[in-house]
């Protein structure tokens, strides 16, 4: 290779040969190609022709010698050639998959990008100004339309009792209404403010000074068993019809008006947390769920988006077994992953928002990073270490320093992999940063620091629902969700 370094030579410009002298140097000049200013590439995957053989290859130094500099020739154009080619492989990391990562982050024009910039939708919410009490916030998420088809099918379900029981006390069994309905719905929601959803009824309505008196004021024992027995949101005389088409037709339409009102009466911040949560129950049902890590471990799963500050349930449905994350989606979404149909699916009221999603690594890759990004939304979330996009030198190794930090960069995502402990890594992404940040306190990566702000928004609202709820113990599951759409709002 031809010597980048030059000898410094002078000459007087008053001498009459220096025109000669100059015009030879600049015959002679070799223009060295080492000075150009290359583009950072951020392309996605390595070429097969500079890749090697080996599909794990790992980050190569920039120093790094071949054999094909050591044989190179006095030929210049060679020599770039040559150095162009080492270049290419630089300062980068490559997965099982052949995906490429930077290790500098992406050049940037501009402070803050624009997918990080907030955008408001257009529809105007309801001017909830005049909210002054619980009453009133009731009234915004459980409309009319939904006590009106709780007051009617309770009140078909009345009516088949009295026909099956003749001799039984018409009075208790007579038809319900709006107000008294409501009273039944208060006093399920005092059993959760007073933690007494587990209790008897008996106790509840003791009159010798242990019980309340706020129930025995509000509605009697019996007829309050009674509404709770024939308490039904569906029409139950052709539900086994509907069966075969929607497993959870005793339900749905309570979950899609629960959810438009509370779509309709609330604007969400930049941030929102999507998980999983799940109902309490041990009844029949054929999409009843084992999940080891909730502290029920048996009953009926949800998938929620909330908003990470406030713990507002914004979006939510009911997983019914196989195939139903992909509900209400197209041919062309269908054929995402199943964890990125859930995403989509909960998704689509803040298409366009740049709004940011946090997830756990059962919904994270880069295939979820690339539809919400397509979608106008941001992600930050974990990721499980058997992704062949992730290199070996992020994955946990016995001589990494605790408490240190390696990160690799393409166009539209930062991967960062954090040591807590020794023997031990936490991987993340991020579509929301793009660059090395460290927060000067904790020692710990930015993106770190933003999952661990907005990562709990579904489980601190499972929390509070499993410790101010109003469930009772039910054999019927869609008694045991609407509990929960209680719970949701209280």
């Amino acid at each position: 290779m031809a010597s980048s370094s030059r000898n410094k030579r002078s000459v007087n410009t008053v001498d009459e040969n220096a025109a000669s002298v100059i015009s030879d140097w600049l015959e002679n000049w070799e223009e060295d190609a080492d000075d150009e200013e290359k583009e950072e590439d951020f392309s996605s995957y390595v070429p097969n022709d500079v890749l090697s053989d080996n599909e794990d290859a790992e980050y190569i130094p920039s120093d790094h010698n071949t054999d094909s500099e050591e044989s190179a020739t006095s030929d210049v154009a060679s020599d770039v050639e040559h150095e162009t080619a080492v270049s290419d492989i630089s300062h980068y990391y490559y997965g099982k998959n052949r995906f490429k990562w930077s290790s500098n982050p992406p050049t940037r024009n501009v402070r803050t990008p624009s997918h990080n910039i907030l955008r408001l939708p257009s529809i105007r919410r309801n001017n909830n100004s005049e909210v002054l009490d619980p009453v009133d916030a009731f009234r915004l998420i459980f409309d009319d339309r939904m006590m009106e088809i709780i007051l009617h099918w309770t009140n078909k379900k009345l009516e088949d009792i009295r026909n099956k029981n003749t001799n039984a006390d018409k009075y208790m069994i007579r038809d319900t209404d709006v107000i008294e309905l409501k009273g039944f719905i208060s006093i399920l929601i005092y059993t959760s403010v007073f933690k007494s959803n587990r209790e008897s009824i008996l106790l509840l309505y003791a009159n010798d000074g242990s019980g309340r008196n706020i129930f025995r004021a509000t509605i009697a024992m019996r007829r309050f068993l009674v509404l709770l027995v024939a308490l039904r949101f569906d029409n139950f005389a052709d539900r086994e019809e509907r069966k075969r088409t929607d497993p959870a037709c005793a339900i749905p339409e309570m979950i899609n008006l629960f959810v438009e009102n509370s779509q309709k009466n609330y604007n969400p911040g930049a941030n929102m947390t999507i998980d999983e949560m799940l109902i309490a129950f041990r009844g029949r049902c054929k999409f009843k769920m084992y999940m080891p890590s909730k502290p029920a471990k048996y009953g009926l799963k949800m998938q929620c988006l909330m908003d990470s500050k406030t713990f507002y349930v914004y979006n939510t449905y009911l997983y019914t077994g196989k195939d139903s994350d992909g509900h209400t989606l197209n041919s062309e979404e269908g054929k995402a992953s199943i964890p990125t149909q859930a995403v989509i699916r909960l998704c689509k009221p803040i298409y366009g928002s740049n709004r940011n999603i946090t997830t756990d690594n059962w919904y994270s890759s880069l295939e979820l990073l690339e539809a919400l990004k397509n979608r106008g939304l941001t992600t930050v979330g974990t990721l499980k270490k058997n992704k062949r996009e992730i290199p070996l030198a992020f994955l946990p190794q016995k001589d990494k320093v605790v408490g240190s930090s390696l990160f690799g960069f393409t166009k539209d995502c930062t991967l960062v992999s954090y040591v807590p402990k020794k023997n031990k890594a936490v991987i993340l992404y991020s579509s929301m940063h793009h660059d090395n940040t460290i927060d000067t306190t904790t020692n710990k990566p930015e993106v770190i620091m933003e999952y661990n702000r907005t990562k709990g928004g579904v489980d601190a609202v499972d929390q509070k629902c499993s410790v101010y709820s109003c469930s009772r113990r039910t054999v019927r599951w869609p008694l045991a969700v609407m509990f929960r759409i209680f719970d949701m709002w209280n």
